[in-house]
């Protein structure tokens, strides 16, 4: 059996792009053609969208080490 370590590097390995293409120019601009102002607001929307129709208080549970209002403050407008 493979040593954890060995494990958990190659899932690191399969799954670190994925997360690197959510901070690309093209996606960027793509959240902007939909209306967001700013990379925060398509950050936050971007992550948060998988929990679907969530009031601001749920996604700052979610996304809770930012500064209170930050997430309300960005994801207004997703």
């Amino acid at each position: 059996m493979a040593h954890p370590r060995v494990k958990i590097r190659r899932l690191f390995e399969l799954i670190e792009p994925i997360a690197t293409v959510s901070f690309s120019e093209e996606v960027d601009r793509a959240f902007c053609d939909v209306g967001m102002r700013d990379f925060w607001d398509g950050y936050f929307a971007g992550r948060a969208a998988p929990l679907g129709l969530a009031p601001a208080e749920v996604v700052h549970a979610a996304f809770y080490n930012f500064a209170e209002g930050e997430v309300a403050r960005h994801i207004r407008g997703a």
